[in-house]
């Protein structure tokens, strides 16, 4: 079965967090896609001013510039769980702060930027 959750180990969300690249805010979360005890990969979300920042997705073996298959459903929900996520815990817009997903989010509604894309989250999450 296929979960997309925050992850409940610290630790091993710490280890991850400290492991990227770029700067995520004390209160960031990983949110792990995972059939079963297999990971498929996982997002980085922080909030920063009402914006929920994915600040870094990981797809073990994928070059995120070139996502193709399986590995562009797994973008797919994970940038759609970080959106349910902000939507959550009251953001507005949504923003990547990783380039290399300029073109796949664009096709998501997104407008890319040179640090990343962003858009209302209105356009991933329907309020009803």
């Amino acid at each position: 079965m296929l979960t997309i959750l925050p992850m409940e180990n610290q630790a091993e969300q710490d280890a991850l967090l400290a492991g990227i690249p770029e700067k995520a805010a004390g209160d960031a979360r990983i949110l792990m896609m995972q059939d079963g005890n297999e990971r498929l990969g996982w997002v980085a979300v922080d909030m920063e001013h009402s914006i929920l920042r994915m600040v870094h997705m990981e797809i073990p073996g994928c070059e995120l510039d070139k996502l193709s298959g399986e590995a562009v459903f797994i973008a797919d929900s994970l940038m759609r769980a970080a959106a349910s996520y902000g939507a959550a815990t009251g953001a507005y817009r949504i923003v990547s702060a990783q380039p290399a997903l300029n073109e796949f989010l664009r096709a998501r509604g997104f407008t890319p930027k040179e640090t990343g894309a962003e858009t209302d989250l209105s356009t991933i999450v329907k309020y009803t």
